[in-house]
């Protein structure tokens, strides 16, 4: 009988062991790679926020930060933040918009530096279609 409970003490423990693994937050870290955008409808809090925050101004990496904003009027940790400082963003316009520019190397400094995660073409492509879409807040 005591062996049937350590049993089932060990595998409770597994099993909330696992579902804490398994249910990591989804935002967090610096893997790039899980985040897709689609051809169209690009969604700021689906896809554009977690991009920022994985790779810009999350907690893993402070680069454009909430901290960042006082001194700069810039920083990818909310839509607001991100689109308060002219020209950062031109809607609709994303040849005109410095956050294409510097991630797809026409401007410099070209972001993320090369020691930071890397966007991939679908990543780069998403962004440019998020501005060109009008870089809502949806």
């Amino acid at each position: 009988m005591r062996t049937g409970k350590m049993a089932l003490s060990a595998g409770l423990i597994m099993t909330i062991a696992w579902a804490s693994w398994a249910c990591k937050d989804e935002v967090s870290g610096p893997d790039l790679s899980g985040i897709v955008f689609p051809d169209s409808g690009v969604s700021y809090s689906k896809h554009v926020q977690p991009l920022f925050i994985r790779g810009c101004g999350g907690q893993e990496s402070l680069c454009h930060g909430p901290d960042t904003f006082e001194g700069r009027l810039f920083a990818l940790d909310s839509y607001l933040h991100a689109t308060t400082k002219l020209g950062i963003i031109a809607r609709t316009d994303p040849d005109h918009s410095l956050l294409i520019n510097t991630i797809e190397g026409t401007s410099q400094p070209k972001m993320p530096p090369p020691d930071k995660p890397q966007l991939n073409a679908n990543q780069i492509k998403g962004l440019r279609r998020w501005v060109k879409e009008g870089a809502q807040d949806n």
